[in-house]
């Protein structure tokens, strides 16, 4: 596996190196079949799964909430910025809908929280962490037709590193109530992902 598709995966929470791996292997699938290299430079930090757990400590609540909440904020953040900064019309869309879906999911992790052994506020970010403020300068950085490229190839690859996030914790959590709404989320996120490979497809060129 070359340096490229390594570094897919290292910013939205660090918490599975596994996890990552299976996004890498799927970009070098991707590759395969159709001849395009991975859409990510090998100096630049890519949306993946961030900084700081372990495949085991990921499957913990305490975790699983950071990191579930640390990419609803990465997720608003950039979107907030796609609506701004997008002329494309699909882009604003998809950015709108991201705002409204995540901001959903906080707002039912928040009100979790009483009913979650070992987990806190604190696990609810509440400003983007060093891996996701590199992610936003770099769209900061660019305008029109580069910025919706970034931002979707962004958008693919954070996605990606969400669903194999809450997957991860649907299967083998340590909390029942936790592990019952990863599952339910699930689907959104799948659903995301889908749409934001889609808009890259419109986007590419």
């Amino acid at each position: 596996m070359g340096t490229p598709a390594l570094l897919v995966v290292t910013a939205l929470l660090a918490a599975a190196p596994a996890l990552a791996q299976t996004q890498q292997q799927r970009a070098l699938g991707t590759q395969s079949q159709t001849g395009s290299p991975p859409p990510t430079d090998p100096a630049t930090p890519a949306a993946g799964l961030g900084s700081t757990a372990t495949r085991g400590d990921a499957l913990t609540a305490p975790a699983f909430v950071r990191a579930a909440a640390a990419s609803d904020l990465y997720e608003m953040e950039a979107s907030r910025l796609a609506e701004q900064r997008s002329q494309n019309t699909e882009v604003k869309r998809f950015a709108q809908h991201m705002l409204r879906d995540h901001g959903k999911t906080t707002g039912e992790l928040k009100g979790m929280l009483p009913q979650l052994q070992g987990v806190s506020a604190q696990q609810i970010a509440t400003s983007l962490d060093r891996q996701h403020q590199a992610l936003l300068e770099q769209l900061q950085g660019v305008q029109g037709a580069e910025f919706d490229r970034a931002f979707v190839r962004q958008q693919v690859q954070s996605h990606q590193a969400a669903v194999d996030l809450f997957r991860a914790y649907a299967q083998s959590g340590d909390d029942a109530r936790l592990k019952q709404w990863a599952t339910q989320t699930l689907p959104s996120l799948e659903e995301h992902l889908r749409e934001a490979q889609q808009l890259q497809r419109g986007t590419q060129g």
